[in-house]
């Protein structure tokens, strides 16, 4: 079996806040709080909790690790995953000769027209946030030394054109 003290090392080792949370209900309800109580503090129902504590009790510790492959499956194939996170990396050109960066709405347009397939935006900034791309904001400075900056500008032009 296991002692209070294998439980608070688990703890301390685990990396994932979900397996985190149920090993210290575990912790908890071993230090002899109610499982009716770990339940109302850890916003989960009672039988959660008694599962929990079965489970443990039954299998181990390592029982309440997060079990791999659960969650929304992705609907991209690796190899549409890899062509995805290539069109990402290369800048889009616009109508008068400039590139700009992806926008969320544009990646979605990409996988649709490419794979048909649709993704919410929710769901595509999150594949984005797991390519390692970060949100970028443009950040305009401040209107008074644009104005001073464009002033002096046309101050130097001014002059050199009347420069003979």
């Amino acid at each position: 079996m296991f002692t209070t003290h294998d439980i608070a090392k688990a703890t301390i080792s685990s990396c994932d806040k979900n397996e985190q949370m149920r090993l210290q209900a575990l912790l908890l309800v071993k230090s002899g709080l109610s499982p009716a109580k770990v339940a109302e503090d850890f916003l989960v129902y009672r039988s959660t909790i008694y599962r929990w504590v079965k489970r443990a009790e039954k299998e181990g510790l390592l029982s309440l690790k997060c079990k791999h492959g659960r969650g929304v499956k992705s609907l991209l194939t690796e190899e549409q995953f890899s062509k995805l996170r290539k069109a990402l990396s290369e800048p889009i050109s616009t109508d008068d000769g400039y590139y700009r960066g992806w926008q969320t709405q544009d990646a979605i347009q990409f996988v649709k027209e490419e794979f048909k397939i649709s993704y919410s935006k929710s769901r595509m900034r999150q594949i984005i946030k797991d390519f390692g791309y970060r949100k970028l904001t443009y950040k305009p400075g401040s209107r008074k030394k644009k104005e001073a900056l464009t002033e002096e500008f046309i101050a130097k032009a001014q002059e050199k054109i009347t420069e003979p």
